[in-house]
């Protein structure tokens, strides 16, 4: 089947509430095979990420016994989301989606085989090159994944039903992916975890390979031959960014939607630095019961994911939104004012539905409103937008709770996503 045929048959349930209603479920939308396989990638390449995730840092720590040396290698992965997002976008828009997406996941696998090089403290900077290099890549993965999955499923309600498949899979990774990391990394040893997570990035590749979608370039194409006789490359990087804020800034919603986001992604960075210093001095606890908290947020973004069903289509985005970050900052204001692990553990797992719930309605409402040949560009300087707000997060978050204090840095957090929730009220009401 062409690429026209398959939006025909997308467009075609659009129309057709009782066909709509039919395959809008989650698992009705896995009857789709192209978005089955690019489902099945993500999975497989997110888990190696979160084993890597884990390892890295005790990897370098393990090497170098600094923990500013460490807390680099976490920097590395956060900067070129920051610095690239956009302008990868531009690049995603002008490329064959399906193509950028396998040729960044071998570039990442080539990236993170670099770190079996290591060897002594002396070539640590490695580390941060091949981690730095992995994240760079993948600002060009993340955009064009979404991007090309409304062309698989439509932008009616299996649009949804897919961002919620996708929210349950990485609750899966959550609950899954970290513990198994540091297990990994004490039994088989970093340069097992290295393998494993190239590996999953060429799994990954080969799976979109087999993706049967082929998307209509002509109309691209056309754009961007009229985009070349304009000038020289910066004119034209600049003319197409131009083009992507341009749509940022005239849409409806879009702009109070991202300021809503990068409050509360900031609130939630500030809170994630904090985590492991609320852990160690006022619970008295240590890694093994990170892990455990981390397992039960995995739980709760995986309840979440079919939460985040229900109100799909029955709620407005703003209500939907205002409610969730609303939730969001009466349970993390109860969580941190409660010193006791047991309590904490169950009130994790509340974290996940309200948060699932905001990004697959925020991640919905921009790619509705987004066109397909804008879709890369608004797709990764959302993404760029996040990662600025959790580096500000976590920078904030590390001085305020040295100044003020864990638990009152924690509090001011959760107001700042109580803010958020308040923010949302202005988001239009359709």
């Amino acid at each position: 089947m062409n690429g026209s045929q398959e939006t025909n048959v997308g467009t075609a349930a659009e129309g057709d509430p009782e066909i709509a209603e039919k395959r809008a479920s989650m698992l009705g939308t896995l009857r789709n095979r192209d978005y089955r396989l690019i489902l099945t990638g993500q999975l497989l390449s997110s888990i190696g990420t979160w084993l890597l995730l884990v390892a890295a840092p005790f990897f370098v720590f393990r090497l170098t016994g600094s923990t500013m040396a460490t807390g680099l290698s976490m920097a590395a992965e956060t900067v070129p989301a920051v610095l690239l997002g956009p302008v990868a976008g531009v690049f995603v828009d002008r490329w064959d989606r399906r193509w950028t997406m396998i040729a960044t996941d071998v570039l990442r696998a080539g990236a993170v085989l670099l770190l079996l090089l290591v060897q002594t403290r002396g070539e640590v900077w490695i580390v941060y090159a091949a981690l730095a290099l992995e994240s760079a890549f993948g600002q060009c993965f993340g955009p064009a994944q979404s991007a090309l999955i409304p062309n698989l499923v439509g932008r009616g309600p299996e649009l949804s039903a897919a961002n919620s498949l996708g929210q349950l899979v990485g609750g899966t990774i959550r609950l899954v992916g970290g513990p198994l990391g540091g297990v990994l990394f004490a039994v088989a040893g970093f340069r097992a975890v290295v393998t494993i997570d190239a590996a999953s990035y060429l799994a990954s590749a080969y799976l979109i390979a087999m993706i049967r979608f082929r998307a209509s370039r002509g109309a691209r194409d056309a754009g961007a031959q009229a985009s070349d006789k304009t000038g020289g490359a910066a004119r034209l990087l600049s003319e197409d960014l131009r083009h992507g804020l341009g749509h940022l800034g005239r849409t409806p919603g879009i702009p109070m939607l991202f300021g809503v986001a990068a409050i509360f992604f900031t609130g939630n960075a500030i809170l994630t630095a904090l985590l492991v210093p609320y852990l160690g001095t006022v619970l008295n606890s240590g890694a093994q019961s990170l892990g455990v908290l981390f397992g039960t947020l995995g739980v709760g973004f995986i309840i979440g994911a079919p939460a985040s069903r229900l109100v799909a289509g029955r709620l407005s985005d703003r209500t939907t939104i205002v409610a969730s970050l609303g939730a969001l900052a009466a349970v993390f204001a109860l969580t941190f004012n409660t010193p006791y692990l047991a309590g904490d553990i169950v009130l994790f797992a509340l974290i996940g539905p309200p948060a699932t719930c905001f990004l697959v309605t925020a991640d919905t409402a921009i790619t509705r409103r987004t066109p397909d040949r804008l879709q890369g560009r608004v797709s990764s300087t959302y993404l760029a937008l996040q990662s600025l707000a959790t580096l500000v997060g976590m920078v904030a978050g590390s001085l305020l709770g040295q100044q003020i204090g864990i638990v009152t840095t924690m509090d001011a957090a959760a107001v700042l996503v109580a803010v958020s929730a308040g923010a949302a009220l202005w988001l239009p009401g359709a």
